[in-house]
């Protein structure tokens, strides 16, 4: 207790070294909780993207289909798709499956024909779980014409959306009449009329270049698909067992199917997560790096001014391991104080940026930016105050051993 009381009096007598300490470690704390806010933010925006896009929680298909070798639409299908879904809709923990066809074919408008990538959804499934009606745009604004509305859930209708580039690459619009051009499961050539009911932002330029989304009822005929399904698209009540789920599920459907998790097949999260974990560990290391340095030559400018009275404390019976607690201690009442400067200082910055509202430009890709939230996420801002204390403790080591060696009589001299 007594050296506790020490060091508080120190820290306080010691103001401009105090300061110029506080400010580094308050900086580096701010820095740290700001960049995992930002990172938390965009793994769970990447994250519900991946999900709603059309993943959703575990994804049921044929074992083949994860090879990316099929030659025609269908060639490896669930081939009782639809009867697979109806089992699975009873599951306690699922909460819904959206069966989909993907398919590839030619896209015409009569003049110009362009090849497209087709995903075929329940219309009227599809936009209670996924993010269809966001990525339907006005089609007045995008590309001139009616404006867009969702597919029909009438299964004798016909329509078709497009993405924005493939619609502006065929001139179409918003009620264009087009014959969509496919090869049955069969391997036969087919094709269906279709009108544009809508147009859609899928956030990637290529995307949006390719993609056309129609019914399953019109999938089927165009296909003669039947009850086969390309994959399922399973949302779990609980999501955070997506894992542990999706094994269930692959026992509890059949055999020849395999049931992935969402984090498995979504390429551009996990690439994006690596990328970030590599750039903010960096920085990370960086300012433990500067933290480091900072306060070990406080500390060590402390130690050398106050030889003369740490001479006086061993003269009064105080031991050398002693000072060196004393010096520990010292650096725990900074990285304390300096931390929760640091948190004040990021709660006050992190409201402050989230009610600007400001937009972020565009990710190399996409078609448009988001706008800047930074999340409260007391896990890093526990790690951050752990790293830093730790740093601290560290640096506060080698000027403790240094005072622990000085001889009582050399200190008592010393100018």
């Amino acid at each position: 207790m007594i050296l506790l009381r020490l060091a508080l009096r120190n820290v306080a007598r010691q103001r401009r070294r105090t300061i110029l300490s506080l400010a580094v470690l308050a900086a580096g704390f701010m820095a740290l909780a700001l960049a995992g806010g930002f990172m938390s933010q965009t793994f769970e925006g990447l994250a519900d993207g991946a999900i709603r896009g059309g993943l959703g929680h575990v994804q049921i298909l044929h074992p083949k289909a994860l090879e990316g070798d099929e030659g025609q639409s269908l060639e490896f299908s669930l081939p009782d798709g639809e009867g697979l879904a109806a089992r699975l809709r009873r599951d306690p923990a699922v909460a819904e499956v959206l069966p989909r066809i993907q398919f590839m074919g030619l896209l015409s408008s009569g003049p110009r024909s362009v090849a497209f990538l087709g995903n075929a959804v329940d219309p009227a499934r599809e936009p209670r779980f996924m993010a269809s009606l966001d990525q339907v745009k006005d089609g007045a604004k995008a590309i001139g014409g009616k404006g867009s509305r969702w597919l029909s859930a009438d299964p004798a209708v016909r329509e078709v959306i497009l993405g924005i580039g493939l619609a502006k690459g065929l001139g179409a619009s918003v009620g264009s009449g087009l014959t969509l051009m496919s090869t049955t499961k069969d391997g036969a050539l087919n094709a269906v009329d279709v009108e544009v009911v809508g147009l859609q932002d899928l956030g990637l330029k290529e995307l949006n270049d390719r993609t056309l989304t129609v019914s399953l009822e019109t999938a089927a005929v165009l296909l003669d698909a039947g009850p086969a399904r390309s994959r399922l698209s399973v949302l779990l009540k609980c999501p955070e067992n997506a894992g542990p789920e999706a094994l269930r599920l692959q026992a509890l459907a059949k055999e020849g199917v395999v049931a992935q998790p969402w984090f498995e097949l979504a390429a551009f999260y996990r690439q994006v997560r690596l990328l970030y974990f590599a750039i903010f560990g960096f920085m990370g290391l960086v300012l433990a790096l500067v933290v480091l340095l900072a306060t070990a030559n406080t500390l060590l400018m402390s130690v050398l001014e106050r030889v003369r009275e740490f001479g006086t404390l061993r003269a009064l019976g105080l031991r050398p391991g002693q000072l060196v607690v004393l010096l520990q201690l010292e650096g725990a009442v900074l990285g304390l104080l300096g931390s929760a400067l640091g948190l004040a200082l990021t709660l006050l910055l992190r409201a402050g940026l989230n009610a600007l509202h400001l937009q972020m430009p565009a990710p190399p890709g996409t078609s448009h930016g988001y706008e800047l939230r930074i999340f409260f996420v007391p896990g890093v801002y526990l790690a951050a105050f752990l790293g830093l204390q730790a740093v601290i403790q560290i640096s506060a080591l080698f000027p403790g051993l240094k005072a622990a060696r000085l001889r009582i009589t050399e200190a008592l001299r010393h100018i």
